[in-house]
């Protein structure tokens, strides 16, 4: 028996179908520490309907590289030995030692502890050592990378419950690429630490933190959409971030 589909479904059908050969062409052109995002029309926000929940909406982006993982505190450890910040950084994941510094827990740990100009001064320092420029993501950058290219699902695997699949509910970080990676190569897009993200608009005195973390109870907090305001100055064991690359 044949059905005929409705203009509403055959929309969604393509939306899927697209997302499914960006995806295809995104995995094409991945590195060990890099995933290419191909300029574009995406979708972002929620089709959820809560009144919390940001609007669906669909939004053009220029061609980006994105982290396949968090920075760590082994490569934070290497910016301050080269870069010897004033005042000097610390925090309980790294400490002084004589003129340099040295990491007190896991290398592979995801650094956190970081302010958003903590995090810019990584990228600016990470800018000269590369071919492009490193920055910051945008929220939407983020979501889009978060989401592999599907045009709306709830996590960065698809729909199914986060237990087993992220790391929350936790007393702290762990590892980062200890849980499997979204269909784009990206690994702690959900949990272990939330993400510093450029805010939208204007400058202000908060930035957007994408993912949610190892402390979250509430897993809603790891919904790719999930768009929490911190000011620019918070410094605590539950943000971090990740950097995105564009052309010079």
């Amino acid at each position: 028996m044949r059905y005929a589909l409705g203009m509403k479904h055959r929309l969604v059908l393509a939306s899927v179908l697209l997302g499914g050969l960006i995806g295809l062409l995104v995995i094409m052109h991945r590195s060990p520490t890099w995933t290419s995002v191909h300029a574009g029309t995406y979708t972002v926000g929620s089709r959820e309907g809560r009144p919390q929940d940001p609007a669906f909406r669909t939004v053009d982006v220029q061609a980006f590289a994105i982290m396949r993982y968090p920075v760590t505190v082994g490569e934070f450890v290497r910016y301050l030995r080269q870069t010897r910040p004033q005042p000097p950084f610390e925090s309980t994941q790294i400490q002084r030692h004589g003129h340099g510094y040295r990491a007190t827990v896991r290398r592979r740990e995801p650094v956190a502890f970081v302010t958003f100009a903590d995090a810019e001064a990584y990228a600016q320092w990470a800018s000269r050592r590369q071919h492009g420029t490193l920055r910051l993501p945008t929220a939407d950058e983020w979501e889009i990378a978060a989401r592999a290219g599907s045009p709306a699902t709830r996590y960065p695997w698809g729909w199914a419950p986060p237990e087993g699949r992220a790391h929350f509910n936790a007393d702290h970080p762990i590892p980062v690429g200890r849980y499997p990676p979204n269909p784009w190569g990206l690994y702690d897009m959900a949990g272990n630490v939330a993400e510093w993200c450029l805010p939208d608009g204007p400058a202000h005195d908060w930035a957007f933190a994408l993912g949610g973390s190892w402390a979250e109870r509430d897993p809603t907090f790891l919904r790719v959409y999930q768009r929490v305001q911190f000011p620019r100055t918070y410094r605590d064991a539950d943000v971090g971030f990740r950097l995105v690359r564009t052309s010079r």
